[in-house]
């Protein structure tokens, strides 16, 4: 498998077989997920608290702090899509976050005022991983040399 990208954002994506840019537009998908509710942890954190949690929020520098995270993992998502030919092997970090999540979410979702809401959000970062497994899997890296 040899394909290059150009050097916009994604690329030039037409010379990438095609599995392989429907990984890219998942892991486009997954990144801009991430990066957006970061911001949204980050900048309006009161009302995400009231939106999806019902809690008041007793330390803001923690709560911060987790939006600021989720802001770098979406970047971090979205710089592998410079070159995904050569960072590809980055997806499993992404897969292996998506499973971090599913089971911090699934295991702690009873601690939280609405533990529904948190149960959803897992099941959202499972499906992610499970779907990025599969088209990490159906791209066929293994033929590309770095």
């Amino acid at each position: 498998m040899k394909f290059e990208w150009g050097n916009g954002a994604l690329g030039d994506m037409r010379s990438a077989p095609r599995s392989v840019r429907h990984l890219a537009v998942f892991v486009l998908l997954v990144g801009l997920h991430s990066l957006l509710i970061g911001v949204f942890i980050f900048f309006f954190t009161e009302l995400f608290y009231r939106l999806f949690l019902a809690a008041d929020i007793e330390n803001f520098f923690f709560v911060r702090q987790a939006g600021l995270f989720l802001f770098c993992l979406g970047l971090f998502n979205l710089a592998i899509l410079k070159a995904i030919n050569k960072f590809y092997y980055f997806v499993k970090v992404i897969i292996a976050t998506k499973i971090f999540a599913f089971l911090f979410l699934a295991t702690h979702a009873h601690l939280a005022a609405w533990p529904t809401v948190i149960m959803l959000a897992a099941v959202g970062d499972g499906a992610m991983a499970v779907v990025l497994l599969y088209l990490y899997r159906r791209a066929d890296f293994s033929a590309v040399k770095n």
